[in-house]
């Protein structure tokens, strides 16, 4: 009990110095991407935009706790490349790199406080009680519909360019 309420005030302190180092208010969304399933966190990128204009913000947070692949040079110093994961140019969204331990004690913390209601994470299968991840596997409701409909709670599922669409449809993921 001592060790989740600990964790919990690990968790405000994280918050808070997001808050500062970033600017979080009540313009910014954050969008906490931990790698779970890749496909539904390339979707909640792609529609990252649909969501700010649901929530009336002008800037993303980005938070992820994966390393992409890069080979030799690329691989010195440089933030993942999601620009072009982003629907349209005009997002201003910052990209941070955070520990999965720090994710999850962010985590602990907005489940006990819901801190802001333009915080999304993306975990499929924490805590015990998410369904998101069996919903996934065992239903025929795609990463897409499940990001528009479950994490962001938009009204529909919004058209993006198709472009895009034929460019990601990869293996890979």
């Amino acid at each position: 009990m001592l060790r989740e309420m600990l964790g919990v005030l690990y968790g405000c302190m994280i918050w808070q110095g997001l808050r500062l180092r970033f600017g979080i208010g009540g313009r910014t969304v954050v969008l906490a991407l931990v790698g779970d399933n890749k496909r539904l966190d390339f979707f909640a990128r792609v529609h990252l935009k649909d969501f700010m204009d649901r929530k009336c913000a002008r800037t993303a947070v980005i938070l992820y706790t994966y390393r992409e692949k890069r080979s030799g040079k690329e691989s010195e110093g440089k933030k993942p490349d999601w620009k072009r994961h982003l629907a349209g140019d005009s997002i201003y969204a910052r990209v941070h790199h955070m520990s999965a331990g720090n994710m999850e004690y962010l985590y602990d913390y907005y489940s006990f406080y819901k801190c802001s209601d333009k915080l999304v994470f993306t975990y499929t299968d924490q805590p015990a009680d998410n369904r998101l991840g069996r919903i996934l596997r065992e239903t025929e409701i795609t990463e897409e519909e499940a990001v528009c409909l479950g994490l962001y709670r938009l009204k529909e599922v919004p058209i993006w360019n198709r472009r895009k669409r034929l460019v990601h449809e990869d293996k890979s993921l």
